[in-house]
Parts: C-alpha cells; sequence; structure tokens
C-alpha cells in the first residue's frame, strides 16, 4: 500500500495559503500512511526475535489488508501508529530499541486484523503490569510476565494467567455516555475516551498508549471521570464555534485531528500545546480553559500536522543553514525551518482570532489578540523570505502565505488596539534582543 505521492496543484495552492480543504487533508493522511508501512517495513527487516515470530506479524498485516484494506490503512494510519514508529526506528537506529518496542507492532497486527475481521493471535508486551491495545485502551495484567491479544470475529480480547478476557467493543462513532467516556465494564480495563460533538468526528483523549510522550511536557496519567467531562464538554463548545464561525477550518479538522494526547499540568500558570511531527493529526495539550482556547489550540497545532506531512513529501528550506532568527511568537532563537513552522502555524491563530471576534463575549479578546497574531506572522514571515534560503517550493508554500497574511493585514482593526499590538511586538523584539545578543539574524 505504499506508493510515490507528490502534491496536486490545486491543492498544494490552498495549503499554502494556510488552509487546503478535505481532500487535501485525506492526501496528506495518505502519504503518513505509506511512510509508517515503509518504517514498519525497516523495523521487520531488524526483528530482535525469531523469524518466526516475524515472520507470524507479517503474515498477520497481509490477511488483515487483503481481507479490508481500508479498515487496515485506519488502524495502520494512526497517528499514534506515527508516534510509535518514529520512536522506535529512533531507538534501533541507536541500538537502544526494547524488545517491547518491537512487541507493540504484535498489538497493531491484532487490533488490524480484528478491523478487518480476520483471526489473529500474537503474543504482546506487558509493561509494569499493563498491557497495550492500540488505538483501543490498556488492560491492567498484574504480575502477567507475557499476555497474546486475539481477534476472533472482529472482537479482542486478551490471554493472561491461563484464561481468556473478553475485552469491550469499542463505542459506535459518534456515541459517548454521559460522563464523556465509554463505561469499563472489565476489571482492569482503561478505554481510550472519545470526545465528541454534532458535526465532528470521535476524536480520541488518549491517556494510555504508552507512545503519546515526546511534547514539551509529560503526558497526563489516567483522568478521573469529572475531567473527562471538562474535556468532553470543552470540546462540543469549541467544535460549535468552529462550526459556526470557521466551517472551512472545522471541515480539515474533522477530516484529520484523530487524537488528544492530555499533558501534565507542570506550570499552573501557563498552558502547553505541541505536535510531533511523525503524528500527523494528534497533538498533546494541558487541560483547556475554555472554548475559545481550544478552538485556536486546535487549528494552530494541526497546521503543525499540515506542514509536517507537507515536509514529509519534500523540504521547503535549506537544511545547511544555521542562521537562528527572532520568532515573535518564541522567547528563544529559532532556526529558518522552525520559524517557518511558526509562520504557518500563526497564520491560522490570525485567521481564528479573527473569526471569533464574531462570538459573544469575545470581541475584545478576540480582536486584541487577531492584532497581534497577524503582525507576529507578518514578522516572521518577512524574515522568511528574507532568508534567500528557501526551496522552489518553499518559495511557492511562502507566496501563498503571503497572500493570506495581506489578507489579514488589510483587516480594518480599531487604531488603539492596533497600535497595542505593535507596542507589544517592539517589546518582545526588544527583550528577545537583550537576552540574544550574540545573534545577529533576526
Amino acid at each position: 500500500m505504499t506508493a510515490f505521492h507528490e502534491f496536486d496543484p490545486d491543492q498544494f495552492a490552498a495549503l499554502a495559503r494556510g488552509d487546503g480543504g478535505p481532500a487535501a487533508i485525506d492526501a496528506l493522511r495518505t502519504a503518513q500512511l505509506s511512510r509508517h508501512l515503509l518504517l514498519i517495513g525497516h523495523l521487520l527487516r531488524n526483528w530482535p526475535g525469531s523469524q518466526a515470530e516475524r515472520d507470524a506479524v507479517a503474515d498477520t498485516l497481509e490477511r488483515a489488508r487483503r481481507a479490508a484494506p481500508d479498515r487496515f490503512a485506519q488502524v495502520l494510519g494512526a497517528p499514534l501508529v506515527g508516534s510509535w514508529t518514529g520512536i522506535t526506528v529512533r531507538a534501533t537506529e541507536r541500538g537502544v530499541a526494547a524488545a517491547s518496542d518491537f512487541g507493540q507492532l504484535c498489538g497493531i497486527a491484532v487490533v488490524a486484523a480484528a478491523a478487518a475481521g480476520v483471526p489473529a493471535d500474537l503474543p504482546v508486551p506487558v509493561r509494569d503490569g499493563v498491557l497495550s491495545v492500540p488505538g483501543h485502551g490498556a488492560l491492567t495484567v498484574g504480575d502477567a510476565a507475557d499476555a497474546r491479544l486475539i481477534a476472533d470475529g472482529g472482537r479482542l480480547s486478551v490471554a493472561v494467567h491461563g484464561r481468556v478476557v473478553p475485552l469491550p467493543a469499542p463505542p459506535a462513532a459518534g456515541a459517548v455516555p454521559a460522563q464523556g467516556g465509554p463505561v469499563e465494564t472489565v476489571p482492569g480495563w482503561q478505554p481510550v475516551h472519545r470526545l465528541v460533538a454534532p458535526g465532528a468526528p470521535g476524536v480520541a483523549l488518549d491517556d494510555v498508549d504508552p507512545y503519546r510522550h515526546g511534547h514539551h511536557a509529560p503526558p497526563a496519567n489516567r483522568l478521573d471521570d469529572a475531567e473527562v467531562a471538562h474535556w468532553q464538554t470543552v470540546f462540543a463548545q469549541a467544535w460549535g464555534m468552529l462550526e459556526r464561525r470557521m466551517p472551512g477550518r472545522a471541515a480539515e479538522l474533522a477530516a484529520g485531528l484523530q487524537v488528544l494526547v492530555p499533558l501534565a499540568q507542570t506550570d499552573p500558570h501557563s498552558a502547553r500545546s505541541a505536535t510531533i511531527k511523525y503524528a500527523f493529526g494528534a497533538f498533546g495539550l494541558t487541560r483547556p480553559s475554555s472554548a475559545a482556547d481550544l478552538v485556536v489550540t486546535m487549528v494552530h497545532e494541526f497546521q503543525h500536522s499540515k506542514l509536517s506531512g507537507m515536509l514529509d513529501l519534500t523540504p521547503m528550506s535549506d537544511p545547511a543553514d544555521t542562521r537562528r532568527f527572532f520568532a515573535p511568537w518564541r522567547t528563544d532563537p529559532r532556526p529558518l525551518a522552525g520559524l517557518l513552522q511558526g509562520v504557518y502555524a500563526f497564520v491560522g491563530v490570525a485567521d481564528s482570532w479573527r473569526a471569533l471576534r464574531d462570538e459573544d463575549g469575545l470581541a475584545d479578546l478576540a480582536g486584541a489578540r487577531f492584532a497581534e497574531a497577524r503582525l507576529q506572522v507578518e514578522r516572521g514571515l518577512g524574515a522568511v523570505e528574507a532568508s534567500g534560503a528557501l526551496t522552489d517550493t518553499g518559495r511557492r508554500l511562502v507566496a501563498g502565505l503571503r497572500e493570506r497574511t495581506d489578507e489579514l493585514l488589510a483587516e480594518p482593526l480599531d487604531a488603539a488596539v492596533a497600535a497595542a499590538a505593535e507596542e507589544a511586538l517592539s517589546d518582545s523584539h526588544r527583550q528577545w534582543l537583550d537576552r540574544n545578543k550574540q545573534l545577529v539574524a533576526g
């Protein structure tokens, strides 16, 4: 199912403006599936166990693919499968990959088999008394040294301690109980939570996957019911805002956003969010405080997924460029590639705050944030344009971003709000220069 991928010209033009549309998102997701499969092939070639074990995993994957290609693609293309491939391939290259890292593929293969309706039975790793069922949840199995994951008739079960434990079927698409997560009917079973809203796909709120780490803050431990209910309430409110004010963004997110990873609140005064480049359609974030903040965070982080997906197809800048630049949204100096990522993300941030000015009670806040974000984009984009280190495709991307930025800058704003944003940017740059006097770029 791997293929050579290249940009459709119309889709690239839309992506270059910071948009894209569902068809472009589907194309990026398809390219990610090819990436996952190529990396899985690499891991199978470096399998540390027996050849028979490796062949059993490969056979399970192939039988699932042949039986139901679309369902196979859904499982193997999942964001946290991408996270696992990225983490495990890098660990393998450094010679530090554990047997359990490779063993995660056994669980993925059996989940794919269940989705495809074919039988499978493979050993899966137990980590600190917990067994992972990728995309579904985790089962506490105590002091068991080994366990097997079984697919039969489209259902999953675990063989452990000499008995077989049937796992609950995942909820139907869009179904969610009142407290915000599925009812746990098997002792020790912790299902992946699902967030839903009218018009939205079911988005996983995954606090159990062993490969959900790698953000700027550690992943949160298992959320209690009250926390899940908070996430569900804020998500539903945020999705309503998206549908009302940014239907195009809502359609993109419906096509591509699949997983939210709760992060630990290490600083009570600061919200955090981050996207891992090899987990397309997933990002980590601390507890959302408001629907408006979640709207902006979802758009912001999905912009990173989009650009990372594009960068998997072609480079946008010269990797040999070692300069560091001022990024108005950061206190640290950024390389050119990082600055471009920030510009692309903040085009979405500015666009979101612009749209949210029409929400009741948000006019003043959103207007001020819009004024600040569009100037930040303009400042960062100007540095990217002047860098002289873009590829041909990178210049086409930046041309699209310039068109969009000029539209944002042309939006009328109260003079006092615009002046305050100008002053805030000037203060930020002065402080950055004081901290980074040794740098000349930016």
